[in-house]
């Protein structure tokens, strides 16, 4: 079972427990299912998988009940209830409390990155439970009396429309080419792609789309067809799954994201980086961390040497960069003289301009009488 099917199957569960505490009586087998499909869980499900998934309740504890009853034709089934109370662990209805409540209010910028996930759906349920139990002015109380808690950037309220997300989430569960209205950051109008997203990711307090192409043809060369991109959801104009399924890639994303210190990912092979820091920053550099496989060496003069195996030069070199003087590159040799050249156009760029040729300086501290202008 791959990550995704492992990840539909526990949100089946989730919804089953409490589908099945709720219930007043024991529900057969069809009718567990039509409570998943109004609950937009399952478009359509074996029988099979069904019971795979009561089984897996009863391996992590659940009490689970079979009995007898009759279907509305009259036929013979099997109803399944949950016993309270029984089994590996004393169990009771869900039950959440108006102060519980008031703490996800409280927490709800932290989570907003999850919308339009499918963790989203029961989010939303709670939170509209807190719209029927506490009133505007009270809950704008609570919000402005966190005792020092503090979400920065504050996430946008209703950032993402909730059709997109839909259409989304709805491709990457059923393996289905999503079509897109983007606008990059270089391009001044939105283009059409066909895309084959893999996952949602969430990173610095924005959604993005990792996807591949879904027409390799397109592609500037099979690397490139292969290559994971990410597109952010600010920028998708329209998103509309198409009938074309796919099959999804063997390595999951997040494991494409293990040697990435951002949500970078390039076709060309990775290379290995020594790098020592300075004192100044080498405890910074420690606990961020500046690369998230890389090994700490402390030095004598406090400073340590990151020595990291995989990494991109297009992502390092910006990185490295912002790092200013307490940062210098031992490996690989190439990179260093890249750093050199663009910091000497940093300094070109910064150096004041010469003045032009016949242009009379004049004495230290008075004004000159023709101004300097640039060639």
């Amino acid at each position: 079972m791959d990550s995704l099917s492992r990840h539909e199957q526990l949100l089946r569960i989730f919804h089953l427990i409490d589908i099945l505490f709720g219930a007043r009586h024991p529900l057969s087998i069809a009718e567990l299912k039509a409570e998943l499909r109004s609950r937009g869980v399952i478009d359509e499900m074996s029988d099979k998988n069904i019971r795979r998934d009561l089984e897996f309740l009863q391996k992590f504890g659940y009490s689970l009940k079979s009995v007898k009853k009759h279907t509305d034709r009259g036929g013979p089934a099997a109803g399944w209830a949950i016993e309270p109370g029984r089994g590996a662990h004393e169990l009771s209805a869900p039950a959440v409390t108006l102060p519980e409540l008031l703490s996800l209010a409280v927490a709800r910028n932290f989570i907003a990155p999850l919308a339009g996930t499918v963790y989203w759906h029961g989010l939303g349920q709670l939170l509209a439970r807190i719209e029927k139990l506490v009133t505007p002015k009270l809950l704008a109380y609570v919000d402005d009396h966190k005792q020092g808690l503090v979400v920065h950037p504050r996430p946008t309220q209703g950032k993402y429309s909730s059709r997109t997300l839909s259409a989304i989430n709805r491709s990457i569960q059923n393996r289905l080419t999503l079509g897109i209205r983007y606008r990059s950051l270089a391009s001044a109008a939105a283009k059409s792609y066909s895309i084959n997203p893999e996952a949602v990711v969430v990173y610095d307090g924005s959604i993005y789309i990792a996807a591949r192409l879904a027409d390799p043809a397109k592609s500037r060369s099979s690397a490139d067809a292969e290559a994971i991109r990410f597109f952010k959801l600010d920028r998708v104009e329209e998103a509309k799954p198409s009938s074309r399924s796919f099959e999804r890639s063997a390595e999951t994303v997040e494991s494409m994201l293990a040697d990435s210190m951002t949500i970078f990912r390039s076709a060309k092979a990775p290379r290995r980086y020594r790098i020592r820091i300075d004192a100044a920053r080498a405890r910074w550099a420690a606990e961020k961390p500046f690369h998230p496989r890389q090994k700490v060496k402390p030095q004598r003069d406090g400073g340590v040497i990151l020595e990291i195996e995989r990494a991109w030069d297009d992502e390092m070199i910006p990185q490295l960069l912002g790092l200013a003087e307490h940062a210098e590159v031992i490996e690989p040799a190439d990179v260093r003289d890249r750093l050199v050249e663009t910091s000497r156009r940093i300094i070109e760029r910064y150096r004041p301009a010469k003045p032009a040729r016949g242009t009379r300086r004049g004495k230290p501290g008075a004004a000159s009488r023709e101004p300097a202008t640039a060639r």
